[in-house]
């Protein structure tokens, strides 16, 4: 069940396009105050148009901006109720092809962004005693691919993340969820590859510059023809759900199709197999059941 309540201000990250774009749209329709962040001036004007909407200079990785996002909300004295944690970026390539310097970037923005985002806006939310934070992760944060190693590293944690940080503000009235979405039409894409042409050489390791041409003409067929992805409407209803719901859940799956959802359940049951296969504590497949009963539909892990 959805509350439709009158509290303050939601605040979303990476507002410019996709998912970001989305989930301000939706709220906007819905009556709600937001504050959408964006990095170039462009996005910023677009965002500003929108009704009931301020648009913010915001780049999560630069502290400066983050404080003057916190400045201007204090400023308008409406508090903040929510913070949508959407800004974030993605690279492909055999794990060990990534210098430190890449790996460092990629975590700076998916990982350091949302816990700097988070500790800023946190505050708000204490001293109402209340509010929703929602992170948006991803299927690959649960499963990874031959060449998405690096960013499923940073989306896998912020799957620990969102378990301590609900842990943590749980009784400050403060609900936290993570959004796992499959494959949507979205810009990360195309920013991806754009990053990927520009990128310094340096950033590749043990690569050679012939097949660092061949990986570079495979994102081009890859990434830069047109986006038959679905909209990321379904991802949108899912945070709006994480913010207003009565009883929010903790992760929400959202996949185009089924095939997606498989992949993300048999990953899940794979690794099950795996810890509990031929060790002195393993569970037979009727205790396993008996547990996934006992447990399912539950808010939380239990160290019962």
């Amino acid at each position: 069940m959805v509350e439709e309540t009158t509290e303050g201000p939601v605040l979303v990250t990476g507002a410019s396009t996709g998912i970001g774009r989305k989930i301000v749209e939706l709220l906007v329709s819905k009556g709600k105050e937001v504050y959408a962040t964006a990095r170039k001036e462009k996005d910023l004007e677009e965002l500003g148009k929108l009704e009931n909407t301020t648009s913010i200079k915001l780049d999560v990785t630069k502290p400066d901006e983050i404080s003057e996002a916190v400045k201007l909300i204090r400023e308008e004295g409406k508090g903040l109720y929510g913070l949508v944690n959407n800004a974030g970026i993605a690279n492909v390539g055999p794990i060990f092809t990534h210098s430190e310097e890449a790996m460092y970037e990629m975590f700076d923005i998916n990982v350091f962004g949302v816990h700097r985002m988070t500790n800023a806006m946190l505050p708000f939310m204490f001293e109402a005693g209340k509010g929703r934070i929602v992170i948006i992760g991803s299927i690959s944060g649960i499963l990874t691919a031959p060449f998405l190693g690096l960013y499923s590293m940073s989306k896998h944690a912020l799957e620990a993340y969102v378990d301590t940080l609900h842990l943590n503000v749980k009784d400050a009235g403060i609900g936290v969820s993570i959004i796992e979405p499959g494959n949507f039409k979205s810009e990360i894409s195309l920013s991806m590859y754009e990053r990927i042409k520009k990128e310094k050489k340096e950033l590749r390791i043990l690569m050679t510059d012939e097949q660092r041409e061949m990986q570079l003409k495979e994102i081009d067929e890859n990434f830069a023809g047109p986006d038959t992805d679905p909209e990321p409407d379904a991802v949108a209803q899912a945070i709006y759900d994480a913010l207003y719901s009565e009883k929010p859940k903790i992760r929400y799956l959202v996949t185009g199709n089924q095939k997606e959802a498989n992949w993300v359940v048999r990953k899940m049951l794979h690794e099950l197999s795996q810890l509990n296969y031929n060790h002195e504590h393993s569970y037979s497949k009727d205790q396993l059941i008996e547990m996934l009963n006992e447990i399912s539909g539950s808010e939380e892990f239990s160290f019962k």
